[in-house]
């Protein structure tokens, strides 16, 4: 089992600030990431960065294998800047 960490406050606020529906729904897959870290339909991005899908919400986290964590670096509704720096989201 990992350990699904938010990685900043940016995340914590993005989560925060989703409908209520849309709250739920992001929450418990952030728990199902817990136990299935690569979850059908998820798609790897960069080295070990994955995006897993919630209806319009794109969930961006990385996989660290060695120390069984998930470190989510972004909950974002789907648009043209989604994807943009995903790479500077874990430095």
């Amino acid at each position: 089992m990992f350990e699904v960490r938010l990685r900043s406050r940016r995340v914590q606020r993005e989560l925060g600030s989703l409908q209520k529906t849309d709250y739920q729904r992001v929450v418990i897959k952030l728990r199902t990431l817990a136990n299935v870290p690569r979850p059908q339909g998820c798609e790897k991005l960069y080295d070990d960065i994955y995006r897993v899908r919630v209806g319009g919400i794109r969930i961006i986290y990385l996989i660290d294998e060695a120390n069984r964590h998930i470190e989510v670096g972004g909950i974002r509704h789907r648009s043209k800047n989604t994807y943009r720096g995903i790479e500077g989201l874990f430095k």
